[in-house]
């Protein structure tokens, strides 16, 4: 019996998903509300299959998941452009983007699925520099919220793929990370003052800046140790 609860967890949430997207069509709901849809109704059945699954690898190959993830993420964003193709619009299409392809992608570096060309540092150097792009797009697209949320999600995704894949600062260098997010921050915050720009804008992206370092070194303590359990 609780060899088929992961089996029927991962049917019902293909079902509700592929019925979310039937729905779709046939009302005229739009790409983005039926992508997002779909997923809100497959993931967490799909998730809780995998997680109660002892070998989920077997059942449901990384790759794959990995390729839908994407597909599906690139569904939402395209979504959310078609609807507002604006500088504005790239930051909740970013956001949709990265809502919708997380979990998928964290199961298959979870699983190995191996497909990223680059290192574990020039990964996370590489996301450094797409989370700092969203920042900018949001702070000047008015839409600062959500550019933060993107480079938060960006910053800390891409540091824990890069401690996944065997990338290990040690705690001098942890610590010189934060103090130096912490001066950024300070520093972003004043030339936002110095500028006569919106003052909670540049306080949040100075929040950002100074808060993500040390949540990544949070996050990634908290994930070694569960694993030296």
């Amino acid at each position: 019996m609780t060899r088929r609860v992961p089996e029927f967890a991962l049917v019902t949430g293909v079902f509700l998903g592929l019925s979310a997207v039937v729905f779709g069509l046939v009302l005229g709901w739009g790409l983005l509300a039926t992508v997002v849809l779909a997923a809100v109704g497959a993931y967490p059945f799909v998730a809780f299959g995998l997680l109660r699954d002892d070998d989920p690898a077997d059942v449901i190959p990384p790759g794959w998941v990995l390729a839908v993830g994407v597909v599906w993420a690139a569904l939402g964003v395209v979504g959310v452009l078609l609807g507002d193709p604006t500088l504005s619009g790239v930051t909740l299409a970013a956001f949709v983007g990265l809502l919708l392809a997380l979990p998928p992608t964290a199961y298959a570096v979870q699983f190995g699925a191996g497909v990223n060309p680059l290192s574990g540092r020039q990964t996370l150097a590489a996301g450094l520099v797409v989370a700092a792009s969203l920042l900018l797009v949001g702070l000047f697209s008015a839409r600062t919220i959500l550019g933060v949320a993107d480079a938060v999600i960006v910053a800390v995704a891409t540091g824990l793929y890069a401690t996944a894949r065997g990338v290990r600062l040690d705690a001098r260098t942890k610590r010189y990370a934060a103090a130096i997010g912490g001066v950024l921050g300070v520093g972003l915050v004043a030339v936002g003052v110095l500028s006569g720009g919106a003052l909670t804008d540049w306080v949040l992206v100075g929040m950002a800046v100074a808060f993500t370092p040390s949540l990544y070194v949070v996050l990634s303590r908290s994930r070694s140790a569960s694993r030296n359990r």
